[in-house]
């Protein structure tokens, strides 16, 4: 089975809407995005990837990735060790197997929650106000999803971020959580990093997007499968690790970099105080600019 078939009856999302102050534009998703529960889609892939005859092992800490003679790796963990021939960091932005060196001190928080919302919008909507933004999406029946970025000098709740504009604050005054907030915190953003001592990186483990661009997991798919493509040619004995490497390095910089710059850009165009924010909507409402903004940050 096919993991796009398995949600194929999951909420359709064709619109995104921007809300910037009292002003606020709608910008079309295309293709259609699906609203997908995380923890659904990571079952999904956990069982096709069985079901493509890779060994998988649950339970088990992956401690530390070592090189070792003959151009191999031991992999440590809570239960053992074992040798590969290499090795793939998917274990998010807060690895313990990447050395991670923030280029800016700004600290950024996250926080999100599920709610019950009557009717809920069938858009993508994205709240922004000085010093973060909110992002609230549908997920199936009577159910949002909200997740802010925001400095950590400007909220440190989800209650502060709900109260940040007047126009989120009266949606969520109807609200009814379902589970308690959840919060990540420090967020740092760096140039990507696409490999480590031999290791490949993939997802938030080799750079970490804006949520708003709404690519992060679409980029680590992506990045996933060419990283997969450029160690082919080891597994099949016809070239080194080094060049593979070097493959992927170059590649994910041709694919994958522009949309991590062009996302750092907006960001700090709709987190500034409100004269430069409402500039920006002034050129998001033409629809071939709207269109060429969103297409740059988007995983080509």
């Amino acid at each position: 089975m096919l993991v796009r078939d398995a949600f194929a009856q999951k909420p359709e999302i064709p619109s995104a809407r921007v809300f910037l102050g009292s002003s606020a534009i709608s910008l079309p998703v295309s293709p259609a995005a699906r609203s997908i529960p995380r923890y659904e889609l990571d079952e999904a892939l956990l069982q096709a990837t069985r079901e493509s005859g890779v060994h998988v092992i649950e339970g088990c800490a992956v401690l530390q990735v070592e090189a070792a003679a003959g151009g191999n790796f031991v992999v440590r963990t809570g239960t053992g060790a074992f040798a590969a021939r290499t090795a793939v960091n998917a274990a998010g932005r807060w690895s313990q197997l990447t050395e991670y060196r923030p280029e800016t001190h700004t600290k950024w928080i996250g926080v999100k929650a599920h709610f019950r919302e009557p009717e809920p919008s069938r858009s993508v909507d994205l709240y922004f106000f000085a010093g973060g933004y909110c992002g609230v999406q549908p997920i199936g029946g009577d159910t949002v999803n909200a997740a802010a970025m925001v400095r950590a000098e400007t909220a440190s709740s989800l209650e502060q971020v709900l109260a940040s504009t007047p126009e989120l604050w009266r949606r969520s005054r109807n609200w009814e959580q379902l589970f308690p907030t959840i919060t990540t915190s420090p967020l740092y953003f760096r140039t990507p990093q696409t490999d480590q001592l031999g290791v490949m990186q993939v997802g938030d483990a080799a750079a970490f997007i804006d949520p708003f661009a709404g690519d992060g997991i679409s980029l680590a798919l992506h990045s996933g499968r060419l990283a997969s493509e450029s160690l082919s040619g080891v597994w099949k004995r016809t070239y080194s690790l080094e060049e593979a490497l070097r493959r992927y390095r170059e590649d994910y910089k041709k694919r994958f970099a522009p949309a991590f710059r062009n996302a750092s850009r907006l960001r700090a165009f709709l987190t500034a105080p409100a004269w430069i924010r409402s500039g920006l909507l002034g050129l998001l409402s033409k629809p071939m600019v709207a269109a060429f903004v969103v297409g740059r940050t988007r995983a080509r």
